[in-house]
């Protein structure tokens, strides 16, 4: 029997309410499986699980402003997960891997038995969902392209799907092809590779077929393009304001590029594009259909983003938003919250079905693309379940290890040395003010807040240190100029490490004003609010677009003078320094 003819057949002993749960991705936060989400599995028949391993519950970006749904009196609600927020139990590899094997099996006594594909987010640097037991990590898409060769693009993401395959996921939200024209991006930035569509189109193809040679199924982001946004779709709707030869000229060449070499999954942006559709784009039937499907010509897995953004909920609710999106066109939708939300989501869409508003025909071509997918990657073999004791067998691995330094040093360049600071004279008095990289830790031997300073602290006795919170926070501003007034320094390490989940400090900027003798260390070639990321004034700039432990060795190696960085710089538009722009090999 053919893989179509068993297509077929599965989608023929479906009920609808089957069918439907293909079609949504649920949401997995934390390390623990909870009845909500077995429920989501069993009741609800849902296609694939989207895992949050950082954190207990998400965070829901607009719970208080979501418009009410509206259910009659045969709703049936769904469990809730009702926890605070906090750090999950710590899970190891192993550990993780035999949850998902756990949940595997669920699926696996369905009838009919479908596997779950499991879905993760692993773009690089801050962006990183997967961090614990030594998981070997990778700058962002932006620090890649600052090597200026393509082969290591391939060869990382070779070696984060490998890892990824290992420990239980499928799917991996990436790579990230949006063209981030807009210096003032507060939420794409350095996740992108470039604010030029010839290089992301470039890059993002060696990153794709990295991932799918590593047997994970790689869906690029964030369709049509949000890199001319000004604000983050988290919270709210961004509108971009051009018109169809623009969108083809620069956010659709990558996409179009993707395609013609066989792409297998594109996620779709929270946007409104006026100049074409007054619809919100993942609602909207002419990006999503017309366009993406018909002018574009993809075949593959369409998926929503997460359906709890502000930029949708606020407008239709979340039930309505993903009834919506099939309409529209979408194969699946991401469904993260894990609150009432779920069973209105699944109520409203069958309704949508039961009065012909989502066709069925549209519904089983779903299900199709959907089944397809779980058969070329060889999920219906053992329903993706895989030994635990590997889960962790790459992570140190040398090929693996090597490939993550050479990474490592092609993200970073100095930007400045007025100072003359690198390399460090370690016979100086010193001071690091130093940022708990917090974001997504691990909390573990290998990855955990406060690793560079016990990285530069092991190599120099005499370093005086101030920890800060990650994002602003006041009384650490106190602290630190109350210490300034006590002693003074020959050289200050700041970092000015970025994330769009936190508000930037205040004190870099403060302290260069000062005319203190700043060594800037940021991972952002970008300017954030004048106050955080790189702040052109500094004296001294190191540029390290990777806060992972690989990227934090490097870094503090530099500053001492035993690596060379190797990086240059990552945009061709925005140029503040007039530094040499990296330049790419002929194909």
């Amino acid at each position: 029997m053919t893989t179509s003819e068993r297509i077929e057949q599965i989608i023929s002993r479906m009920s609808v309410e089957q069918k439907i749960g293909q079609c949504v991705v649920v949401g997995m936060s934390g390390t623990q499986i909870t009845n909500d989400l077995r429920e989501a599995i069993t009741r609800h028949h849902c296609g694939g699980v989207r895992l949050s391993p950082f954190s207990r519950v998400f965070g829901y970006f607009s719970d208080d402003k979501a418009k009410p749904q509206e259910v009659g009196p045969d709703y049936v609600p769904s469990l809730e997960k009702v926890a605070h927020q906090g750090i999950p139990p710590y899970r190891t590899p192993e550990q993780f891997a035999e949850t998902l094997n756990e949940l595997r099996e669920l699926a696996k006594h369905r009838t009919p038995g479908i596997p779950l594909h499991t879905v993760i987010d692993q773009e690089g640097d801050t962006s990183r969902d997967v961090t614990r037991g030594g998981f070997v990590q990778f700058p962002s898409s932006m620090g890649l392209a600052a090597s200026g060769d393509p082969d290591l693009v391939y060869r990382s993401a070779y070696a984060v799907g490998l890892q990824l395959k290992a420990g239980g996921f499928d799917m991996i939200h990436s790579p990230v092809v949006d063209v981030n024209i807009n210096p003032a991006n507060p939420e794409i930035g350095r996740r992108s590779f470039s604010d030029d569509p010839g290089i992301v189109a470039r890059l993002s193809e060696e990153m794709v077929r990295g991932f799918k040679d590593a047997g994970v199924i790689a869906a690029a982001k964030h369709f049509p393009g949000r890199g001319d946004s000004a604000v983050d779709a988290h919270h709210t709707c961004p509108s971009l304001d051009v018109d169809m030869d623009r969108l083809r000229s620069v956010e659709l060449l990558p996409y179009k590029h993707l395609i013609e070499h066989g792409l297998d999954a594109i996620m779709l942006a929270h946007c409104i594009y006026p100049q074409i559709d007054d619809n919100i784009s993942t609602v909207s039937r002419k990006l999503v259909t017309d366009l993406l499907r018909g002018e574009l010509g993809f075949e593959g897995l369409i998926t929503t983003d997460s359906m709890t953004m502000g930029a949708l909920i606020d407008r239709y609710g979340v039930g309505e938003a993903c009834a919506r999106a099939l309409e529209a066109g979408a194969d699946t939708v991401l469904m993260k919250a894990e609150n009432q939300w779920r069973g209105q989501m699944f109520y409203t869409i069958t309704k949508w079905v039961e009065d012909g508003r989502i066709a069925m025909d549209e519904l089983d071509m779903k299900v199709r693309r959907i089944l397809a997918m779980k058969f070329e990657y060889g999920l219906f073999e053992n329903f993706g379940i895989v030994e635990p004791e590997r889960a962790d067998e790459l992570y140190g691995e040398p090929v693996i290890l090597a490939t993550a330094r050479e990474a490592a040093r092609g993200a970073s360049l100095i930007v400045k040395d007025e100072l003359g600071a690198m390399p460090l004279d370690p016979t100086k008095r010193i001071l690091l003010i130093h940022q708990q990289n917090s974001v997504k830790s691990a909390h573990d031997a290998w990855d955990h807040p406060s690793l560079f300073q016990e990285l530069m602290e092991a190599e120099l006795p005499q370093l005086q240190t101030i920890e800060t919170q990650f994002g602003l926070n006041e009384t650490d501003e106190k602290t630190i100029h109350r210490m300034l007034a006590q002693t003074s320094y020959d050289l200050i390490i700041v970092t000015s490490f970025y994330d769009r989940q936190q508000e930037p400090q205040h004190y870099p900027r403060t302290l260069i004003e000062r005319g203190l003798p700043v060594l800037l260390v940021t991972n952002t070639p970008y300017n954030i609010k004048n106050f955080g990321g790189l702040i052109p004034e500094a004296p001294s700039i190191l540029l390290s677009m990777n806060l992972t432990p690989m990227g934090l060795e490097v870094m503090r190696d530099i500053i001492l003078g035993r690596e060379v960085p190797a990086g240059s710089w990552p945009l061709t538009n925005y140029n503040p320094f007039d530094l040499p722009v990296v330049a790419f090999p002929e194909d």
